[in-house]
């Protein structure tokens, strides 16, 4: 393995409502942290090889080889220990709780080990996973494992068309009868963050479509486009988001970070 390979994958026809594409990264053994930015969907997640640790206050801990991440609204850095090998399906932004079983915002900012919460399944995937001969076949057995979890689980058309106007630039208001109170709660509960938290996060990852644009693009620029005030606004959530500053951000050796950050890997809403 010579340098980083990052693809994305359209779901099968039968989950497109629930799965946004299946992703997968590899890449050589590389210290260099990765802070990844949020992008307003739940993962699963499959590590192929060993898993990445995640940097903390504390100090690194592994990463369970099989996991569900949550939105994220706080910074999480990954560290490499070993080559990577990860497939990851990402969820549409109003389908987390349909994979997961209960509330998505109770797994906000969390990666929960489904070896725990699924059991003998979980480990059945992860295993088959990482003997599969090919990354296709990888890709087909974690689809595998999401399906059924998904089968006949409904979807909120109300939150599911509030995303969709959000990621266009819109705002939806509470459906006709339901205070924003309510409205709120329902949305959290899909999503797993508050619809003014998915706003926040879309708003953020614009910021990196304007940065990677043709021509020379300044970060103040980019800031403005995205719908930003100014620079100060946007680096606070540099700090919130990824706890670094822009600069930083650009200056570090970024491998599955900047591949997260890619313009357009967010934006899909279908197969292709």
């Amino acid at each position: 393995m010579s340098a980083p390979d990052y693809r994305e994958y359209a779901p099968r026809a039968s989950l497109a409502d629930y799965v946004r594409c299946v992703w997968t990264f590899r890449a050589p053994t590389d210290n260099a942290p990765q802070p990844i930015a949020p992008d307003g969907c739940c993962e699963l997640i499959i590590h192929r090889a060993v898993p990445y640790l995640e940097r903390g206050d504390g100090g690194d801990v592994a990463q369970a080889p099989i996991l569900f991440a949550g939105q994220l609204t706080a910074p999480l850095t990954l560290v490499a220990a070993r080559d990577v090998d990860v497939i990851g399906v990402r969820f549409q932004p109003w389908a987390a709780r349909a994979f997961l079983g209960r509330v998505a915002d109770s797994a906000t900012d969390k990666r929960i080990d489904l070896e725990n919460a699924h059991g003998a399944e979980a480990t059945e995937t992860l295993n088959a996973v990482r003997r599969a001969p090919s990354i296709e076949e990888g890709v087909s057995l974690a689809q595998d494992y999401v399906a059924p979890r998904v089968a006949d689980r409904r979807l909120d058309a109300d939150v599911r068309a509030a995303v969709l106007a959000m990621m266009a630039g819109d705002a939806l208001p509470a459906p006709n009868g339901v205070s924003e109170r309510q409205w709120q709660r329902r949305f959290k509960a899909e999503v797993g963050v508050s619809p003014r938290q998915l706003q926040s996060v879309l708003r953020f990852r614009r910021v990196f479509d304007e940065i990677e644009k043709p021509g020379p693009v300044g970060w103040v620029e980019a800031a403005l486009a995205a719908g930003y005030f100014d620079q100060p606004q946007m680096a606070r959530d540099f700090r919130r988001f990824l706890g670094v500053s822009s600069r930083q951000w650009a200056g570090q050796k970024l491998g599955l970070a900047k591949a997260m950050a890619a313009p357009e890997t967010y934006k899909k809403s279908g197969p292709a």
